[in-house]
């Protein structure tokens, strides 16, 4: 039986010419965007999660304030607001930036000419709610509410987002092109499939070569899913790695479920298929 499924199968391939080539395409295509997609989902993981960590916004405190004033405004403040975590940066430390931020500063700080005020670090979840302290006469600035990494981090999280929707889009695509090649050969076939029953053939029988038909451009397409991503990574993978960011790889576990998805859903979609038109056949 397997014999026989296997010559059928590679006889209805070959009757259809272009036709298995074109679905093998079709399947390595979406299959490889998805495992590339995974990669890259796997890759944005860490800058994904920096969109939930909490912002800090910079405080800058009125001169006049001396150092007594400073430790009783951080705890009125700290009581007001105790998600807040304040830190106050030293004299030196901030002296430090300020001549990297603004190297023509830098003499002046030097000589210990300029009175540099306080500056406080606040870090909370809720970036906003630092705006309070715009009405404060002792706070003199401050700095942006809007965090860099929460930033980065929610356009990685859009961006894994969009690629595993398109991905998914692109499967049901190839899995609905596998079952309605079939249910077209099915149709084709109608009357051998009937005569086949009618003297005794078992379902193995009949659908071995559909099968065998669907596996083999499916297992192509699972070895030319492995290959694009392999290639289509490794060309990205150089492109990160000149703009100084992490490595990028495929792991083996994506390789591995590519070829199991190449080969397990269409095989699957066949066996869907092929069990509803044998329901409809015996039912008639």
């Amino acid at each position: 039986m397997i014999r026989h499924a296997f010559a059928e199968g590679w006889l209805l391939l070959r009757q259809r010419g272009a036709i298995p080539a074109v679905l093998a395409f079709a399947l390595a295509v979406p299959v490889a965007l998805a495992g590339v997609g995974v990669t890259v989902i796997r890759w944005l993981g860490p800058v994904a999660d920096l969109e939930s960590r909490g912002a800090t916004v910079a405080v800058l405190l009125h001169p006049r304030l001396d150092e007594g004033a400073r430790r009783a405004w951080l705890a009125a403040r700290a009581a007001a607001q105790p998600a807040w975590s304040m830190t106050e940066v030293s004299a030196p430390e901030l002296a430090a930036r300020l001549g990297r931020w603004f190297p023509y500063l830098e003499a002046l700080v030097d000589d210990g000419d300029a009175s540099l005020p306080a500056l406080i670090e606040i870090t909370t979840a809720e970036p906003e709610s630092v705006a309070v302290l715009e009405l404060d006469s002792d706070v003199l600035a401050i700095g942006p509410r809007s965090s860099v990494e929460s930033l980065l981090g929610r356009a990685a999280r859009r961006l894994a987002w969009a690629v595993a929707a398109v991905s998914v889009v692109l499967l049901a695509a190839a899995v609905l092109l596998t079952a309605v090649w079939v249910h077209l050969e099915l149709f084709r076939h109608a009357d051998e499939l009937t005569i086949m029953r009618l003297v005794g053939a078992t379902e193995g029988t009949v659908r071995g070569p559909f099968l065998v038909a669907v596996a083999l451009p499916a297992a192509a397409a699972g070895g030319l899913a492995m290959l694009g991503t392999t290639l289509a990574v490794g060309a990205f993978a150089r492109i990160v790695a000149s703009l100084g960011l992490p490595a990028l790889a495929v792991p083996t576990t994506v390789l591995a479920a590519e070829c199991a998805a190449a080969l397990g859903l269409p095989v699957a979609a066949a066996l869907l298929t092929l069990a509803r038109h044998a329901a409809d056949e015996i039912g008639s």
